[in-house]
């Protein structure tokens, strides 16, 4: 009788069960802070969006991100980047439900323009300084030109 096939689907469910383990909150010893703040573009909140905190300097390896929701985002301590210097990047890309030019309902999207321009996220210019004990709290202003 062969088990292959069985010890493959056990290894299998193991690994499901480790990756699912790893997308969790992070439950690590690093000196995290909660991080908050407010997104405008042009002058109104950001209806929806997200922000991305990278690490600025080499060798660092925390980074955070939050959805931007009615112009506020919020990350909690227990996910938050830990202190030291980060480039920030903002996106909001519109939903596109409608189907590409020529094509049949049901066909996928075309991917939907992004609003923000590129220096406040592919070629960002953004920085936000994140400190031990905070408060941690940053405004972006974007504007549209």
């Amino acid at each position: 009788m062969n088990r292959q096939p069985g010890v493959r689907r056990i290894r299998g469910v193991v690994a499901g069960l480790v990756l699912l383990a790893g997308c969790q909150s992070p439950n690590d010893e690093l000196p995290r802070e909660a991080v908050s703040g407010t997104v405008t573009m042009d002058g109104k909140p950001l209806a929806a969006g997200r922000i991305d905190f990278q690490p600025a300097g080499q060798g660092e390896t925390t980074a955070a991100a939050a959805g931007v929701t009615d112009g506020s985002f919020r990350i909690r301590q227990n996910e938050g980047p830990v202190p030291g210097t980060y480039k920030v990047s903002i996106t909001s890309a519109p939903p596109s439900d409608k189907p590409p030019p020529g094509g049949m309902p049901g066909d996928t999207p075309p991917p939907p323009k992004e609003p923000i321009p590129a220096k406040f996220n592919s070629k960002t210019k953004l920085t936000a300084q994140v400190t031990k004990g905070g408060p941690n709290t940053f405004t972006f202003e974007l504007t549209s030109k």
